[in-house]
């Protein structure tokens, strides 16, 4: 018995919870926090996106290579051949194989020693320089020997493919030669559309880095806007809220002025009725109010209720539609986290969800419908007192 009544008197508090008091300050610095926080969330998906456009990078100059390979064996693809020519070519192979693996084992012990050493390569340069343009001078002819091994092995894993097929093709019969000839081709097609599809891929990556970038950057200005502003307050007001649910929800119409906010901010960002885009100079109709509040806030149902919808909308992200009493209608949108599903009876002051933000800013909008006739919402909600 003590179980269920201690059961009751909690769902009680859960449906009949009030905001604090509405601290403009505190919920500027909450929205910081946030933006900071977005920024962290772009700087690692910039991270991950780097690392997928260095593998396609790798992978398409793979295909690239194995492309080369395929059509300079189809252009000079013939049946029979001079085996001495073949026993050339792989003997000159081998000998290029074993300098580059000389001078590959040359530099890996120098990479060694002057580890064990503690020195540092640049600086042992630059100590031994007479003069920057010395420094310069011998910092690009290690940059170009570098490039020049590295072009080096690339050229030997070309031809060493190539005297691979090469060596195949000696082996088979006329047959099996056009048959060969014929899947070269068709290797070579294949080849050619995973390259498109990596290109894309690439394209794609960096195009998203490009956008996380922007968006770091407006970020970034919203975040010194937000920042200067909470500078220039000296005596931070506070707006009390009573969102105490004290009314009968059954005749929505006698709700006027006495309906409990939202969400725990006042700060009107777009108002009701007609507006101008700052930036584009467009005119456009706001159907309700749109509150600047952080990001994962509280959002409360007004009146007692029945989930009609939830919908995503790309301007308002997710929005929950409830229907009340003599066919009025509450619109609750850019939500992030929902708590609530279609057809789930509310009650007065249920946290139905959690703001979330959109493009521009981290807000909340909020809608009244009398059928489908919206309807101003400050003319509705309760009024505090700024202290």
């Amino acid at each position: 018995m003590k179980r269920l009544i201690l059961i009751s008197i909690l769902s009680l508090l859960a449906i009949t919870r009030i905001f604090a008091d509405y601290n403009w300050l505190e919920d500027k610095k909450k929205q910081v926090y946030n933006f900071k926080r977005d920024i962290e969330n772009y700087e690692n998906l910039i991270q991950q996106s780097n690392k997928i456009i260095s593998e396609l990078g790798f992978r398409v100059k793979d295909i690239d290579e194995k492309i080369k390979v395929i059509s300079h064996l189809i252009s000079n693809m013939t049946y029979g051949g001079n085996k001495d020519d073949l026993l050339t070519q792989e003997a000159d192979l081998i000998y290029r194989k074993e300098r580059i693996a000389r001078l590959k084992d040359e530099f890996k012990k120098r990479i060694i020693w002057l580890y064990k050493h503690g020195s540092d390569y640049q600086t042992q340069v630059l100590f031994t320089s007479d003069s920057p343009s010395i420094l310069y001078t011998r910092l690009e002819y290690l940059n170009k020997l570098s490039q020049s091994r590295k072009s080096d092995f690339e050229k030997i894993k070309y031809e060493e493919l190539s005297l691979l097929e090469k060596k195949k093709i000696k082996t088979l019969n006329r047959e099996e030669f056009k048959k060969y000839f014929v899947q070269k081709r068709e290797d070579k097609d294949i080849l050619l559309r995973e390259k498109i599809n990596a290109e894309d891929s690439l394209a794609l990556a960096k195009e998203n880095v490009d956008i996380y970038e922007r968006q770091i950057e407006k970020i970034k200005s919203k975040i010194i806007d937000m920042e200067f502003a909470i500078k220039q307050v000296k005596n931070p007001f506070v707006y009390k809220i009573n969102n105490t649910p004290d009314y009968d929800s059954k005749n929505f119409e006698s709700l006027k002025g006495r309906l409990i906010i939202p969400v725990n901010s006042i700060d009107i960002i777009k108002d009701f009725g007609r507006y101008t885009n700052q930036q584009t100079g467009t005119i456009s109709m706001n159907n309700g109010i749109d509150v600047s509040i952080a990001e994962n806030s509280e959002v409360l149902c007004v009146a007692d209720g029945i989930v009609e919808s939830i919908e995503v909308i790309p301007s308002f992200r997710t929005v929950i539609i409830i229907r009340h009493a003599n066919d009025y209608r509450t619109v609750y949108g850019t939500l992030g986290k929902i708590m609530v599903q279609k057809g789930e009876s509310v009650k007065t002051g249920m946290v139905i969800g959690y703001t979330g933000s959109t493009l521009e800013n981290q807000s909340f909008h909020f809608e009244i419908r009398k059928n489908e006739s919206p309807l101003d919402p400050k003319q509705w909600i309760r009024r505090g007192v700024a202290v």
